[in-house]
């Protein structure tokens, strides 16, 4: 794999050294490899390059909680994609941003981009992404308690694996598949998908696929013999930086010890389940953590929608980029618009926020928690793949 150091400045070779840390579901490592590439693209001018560079960021964000960014990003490549008739990039910027809205409880925008990605995914011969589209339709409609409609798609998604021979368990359905069939009380089933699973993430000895594991172990075990396979689900879970797996393991915790009367420990877990997928924008999960909480007699408010869930992507991205001190020239050459056009959108932003100045502007980001997805941004510009 080429590294920081051999790979010098060439950008298609830094983006792509940059995916390996991603599959490891170790984000951060590659995000010094990630701003190298995208800024080595600018200075080069090299466009064509910059889909790639641009989407590797994107899913940077996605793996490490920074999802308005990871939209922004996911946003501007398809842009870039589609303007320099990159079909095979546009397909994957597509299906990588349905698998965010997917968490997010878009719903209509979930299923208009996941079904282009699958269009394309058809088109062109590249059944990967249709993977990701079909395994962000499935948690679509996993968040919204769909539960036969997800069955559906993680069925699909886990036949659609088997014909490519792709046996990674960090893509496996299995997973979601032993959560649909315990909350519609099939343990049968659900105990014969584990079984068949289980092997895959300890062979990979990797802590994301670990702790999904010990989740399906702690779902399925007794009550008397849960609570230790859920505790290593979350040691594990700290040795990553997906917060939105850890969240859905303590809510499958939670749940499991409010219908067994355990309620001061469900409403521990619930609680942390709530805050996390609120803090995250994860709507209909956050929805049915509240709710989960409410059963054991705790009552959590929902939280009022951000400010920036009124920007559109776009917007969103220029607003990020001026507030770290750019001219308006520099944000245009930098996402490659117009002077002109990087005005229209900020005024729009203005207008939406309520506000009227850049100074006033990075206020608005830092108030609503875009300081951590602007700081976070890669420098020169624009990571559970």
């Amino acid at each position: 794999m080429p590294t920081a150091s051999s790979s010098g400045d060439d950008p298609r070779l830094l983006s792509w050294a940059a995916l390996a840390p991603l599959w490891l579901r170790e984000a951060r490592i590659g995000r010094a490899l990630i701003d190298r590439a995208i800024e080595a693209t600018r200075a080069r001018g090299a466009v064509g390059v910059l889909p790639f560079a641009v989407q590797v960021a994107a899913i940077d964000a996605a793996a490490d909680d920074r999802w308005a960014l990871s939209v922004a990003l996911h946003d501007e490549a398809i842009r870039l994609a589609r303007e320099t008739g990159q079909m095979v990039r546009l397909c994957g910027a597509l299906a990588g941003l349905a698998r965010v809205e997917a968490r997010q409880g878009r719903e209509a925008a979930c299923r208009e981009h996941a079904s282009d990605a699958l269009a394309l995914s058809e088109q062109l011969g590249l059944p990967f992404y249709g993977v990701w589209a079909i395994g962000a339709l499935a948690e679509l409609e996993l968040s919204l308690g769909r539960l036969e409609q997800a069955l559906g798609w993680l069925e699909q998604k886990d036949c659609l694996l088997a014909g490519l021979q792709i046996a990674d368990p960090d893509l496996s359905a299995a997973p979601e598949l032993v959560e649909v069939h315990v909350r519609a009380l099939r343990a049968g089933a659900a105990r014969a998908i584990a079984a068949d699973y289980l092997g895959r993430p300890r062979e990979k000895g990797q802590p994301w696929a670990l702790a999904r594991a010990e989740r399906c172990q702690g779902m399925l075990a007794g009550a008397d013999a849960m609570d230790e396979p859920f505790a290593r689900a979350v040691d594990f879970h700290a040795r990553t930086p997906d917060t939105f797996e850890l969240a859905r393991t303590r809510l499958c915790y939670g749940e499991r010890l409010r219908r067994i009367k355990r309620r001061t420990q469900a409403r521990e877990q619930l609680r942390a389940a709530f805050e996390a997928f609120s803090d995250l924008g994860a709507a209909p999960w956050a929805e049915r953590a509240r709710l989960e909480l409410q059963a054991t007699g705790e009552t959590a408010r929902r939280r009022d929608a951000s400010a920036l869930d009124a920007l559109t992507p776009q917007e969103l991205r220029i607003a990020m980029v001026l507030a770290e001190g750019r001219t308006t020239r520099e944000a245009a050459a930098q996402l490659f618009l117009s002077p002109k056009t990087i005005e229209y959108h900020l005024r729009s932003a203005y207008r939406k926020l309520g506000i009227c100045s850049r100074d006033e502007l990075a206020g608005a980001l830092a108030s609503t928690g875009g300081e951590h997805a602007a700081a976070a941004a890669p420098s020169a510009g624009p990571a559970g793949v």
